[in-house]
């Protein structure tokens, strides 16, 4: 299963955060982090860094999408005082994460979906509910829903290996008197076994 696919499972679209206030300059600090990673890596070009307004030049900082760090290269501080706001997109798990949990759990995608479940409600239990100026967040309630998701998941993962598809085919006269038409072919029963 493609790792798009378990991204609709876990419902894990590409999320946008805009003028994100990365931090503030004082001439020496190269290095600031996102709020939110892994950035989505097909787009990682298109992330905006704004140094006070005016947007930087690509060339003057590097990012490491997977662990969302911002650094600004040798000579390219923010100036003291410079405001630093990003523009980007992000995901909860990056593509290498999913493929890396995908790999042990081979066409099973609810299993992989389930893992990567517990795995971003491990993530989220690790923080605490808090409240930084106007971010209000709630981990635990966050963990405890990707907890049920992770249980739904693999419940249908064995629910589905538990059931066996049966059906049978046969063929009967064509009543209809159309050309090259003289049997067609139906499906007499499908259903699941019990």
């Amino acid at each position: 299963m493609s790792v798009a696919n378990i991204r609709i499972l876990i419902a894990d679209r590409n999320k946008a955060a805009v003028n994100e206030r990365v931090g503030e300059g004082d001439g020496v600090n190269r290095y600031f982090q996102f709020d939110m990673f892994p950035l989505v890596s097909s787009v990682t070009a298109n992330v905006a860094i704004f140094l006070t307004g005016v947007t930087a030049a690509t060339n003057t900082y590097l990012l490491s999408g997977d662990i969302g760090r911002l650094t600004f290269t040798d000579g390219n501080a923010p100036a003291n005082g410079a405001t630093i706001l990003a523009h980007y997109d992000y995901n909860a798990l990056s593509s290498g994460e999913i493929s890396q949990i995908e790999s042990g759990h081979t066409s099973e995608p609810y299993l992989v979906a389930a893992n990567c479940c517990l795995v971003l409600a491990a993530d989220a239990s690790r923080y605490f509910a808090y409240t930084m100026g106007d971010k209000s967040v709630d981990k635990r309630r966050i963990a405890n829903n990707l907890l049920e998701l992770s249980k739904t998941l693999e419940n249908r993962h064995y629910t589905m290996q538990s059931k066996n598809i049966a059906g049978s085919t046969f063929s009967f006269p064509d009543t209809t008197g159309l050309p090259y038409n003289n049997f067609d072919t139906a499906v007499a029963y499908i259903g699941e076994d019990e």
